[in-house]
């Protein structure tokens, strides 16, 4: 495939953090081929972080929230069907040289079943029949493989790329503007250094005791001198709250306060990211901020910071990874030691 007339699809929906994980691979499609354009499907709550790579031409966006909305109403129904007939048409009236499904879910093999392409690629033996739309199917690799690295390799597959890694996020002067003033107006000094802390995740067994939490940021603030500002979605305001509280030294809390560019801005600027296994976690890495993580339930082998000068935290119980999404004992997180994490900290800063 060469010219400035290819066309390639790229599928790949949610979460942010599985977005952030696959943006090495587009940047591997584009430096594979240069001149194509690239298309990409994606939920609103990730379309702000494609838009911070220079790579993907046009941004389809499914706004999934909205139509899980309308789906609860059957007064609704008519609306949601005229929105996704609407798009899926406008899908189909382009006509791609390539598509990846890099999802391999249902939902994502219902767009690669809209989508006009010669080509279909993606993960044989994927979940829920997504592989069967497929024209192409590489092997799914090893279960322990890097997200990351699994993406890159579907790259690999369909071309001769064979480069470094490039998550090829692009932050603009305004961006970082906007993050300074944000931070100014919740109580932070712009120009003053900080660190960045991330105490919540969708999985409530993915989350450190709030009490951990507050003595760690206690303890960067004492002995560092840095700020420390927390970071999390609106839903993540009590949780967040209940650190705050308990903390004796100051914290600056944004949490429902920065969109994901925004957010991109104060984690490439800050010394270190703590983070629990989450979206942003990823988004820091992208920015190329040393990240110390915290992994109870599941596998930072296949999830974790990728590459070099990250810090990872893990219990030794045989029950982990137990990838559960509930937990009566959640005790692999309350194994990790807050001195241990405070090490790390200061070993990342130094």
């Amino acid at each position: 495939m060469r010219g400035p007339s290819v066309k390639i699809l790229v599928v790949k929906m949610s979460s942010l953090g599985d977005v952030v994980q696959s943006l090495p691979a587009l940047s591997a499609l584009r430096e594979a081929f240069p001149e194509a354009q690239i298309h990409w499907v994606v939920e609103e709550t990730s379309a702000d972080l494609l838009r911070l790579h220079p790579g993907v031409d046009r941004i389809w966006i499914v706004p999934r929230a909205r139509w899980v909305g309308y789906l609860r109403r059957p007064g609704r129904w008519t609306l949601l069907i005229r929105e996704a007939v609407g798009t899926a048409r406008a899908l189909r009236g382009h006509r791609f040289d390539l598509a990846l499904d890099l999802q391999g879910l249902l939902k994502s093999a219902m767009w690669m079943r809209v989508a006009r392409a010669d080509r279909k690629v993606g993960f044989d033996g994927a979940r829920e029949g997504a592989s069967r739309f497929l024209t192409e199917k590489y092997p799914w690799g090893h279960p322990d493989r890097h997200a990351v690295e699994r993406y890159l390799g579907l790259v690999e597959g369909i071309s001769r790329w064979r480069g470094a890694v490039d998550y090829g996020v692009i932050l603009s002067h305004d961006v970082e503007v906007r993050a300074l003033e944000e931070l100014r107006l919740s109580g932070g000094v712009p120009d003053q250094p900080w660190v960045v802390l991330i105490p919540a995740a969708r999985w409530r067994t993915k989350e450190w005791h709030p009490r951990s939490f507050a003595w760690l940021a206690d303890e960067i603030v004492r002995r560092t001198g840095l700020q420390v500002l927390f970071a999390g979605g609106t839903g993540d305001r009590f949780k967040i709250g209940e650190i705050l509280d308990q903390m004796t030294e100051r914290g600056i809390d944004l949490t429902g306060k920065t969109d994901i560019p925004v957010l991109a801005a104060l984690l490439k600027r800050a010394r270190v990211v703590v983070s629990v296994d989450t979206g942003p976690m990823h988004l820091a890495v992208a920015v190329g901020t040393p990240v110390v993580a915290l992994f109870g339930p599941t596998a930072p082998w296949r999830t974790g910071p990728f590459g070099r000068g990250h810090r990872v935290l893990r219990p030794s119980l045989p029950c982990s990874p137990c990838f559960q999404r509930r937990c009566s004992r959640r005790a692999c997180m309350r194994e990790i030691d807050p001195e241990a994490v405070l090490r790390a900290v200061c070993e990342a800063l130094a």
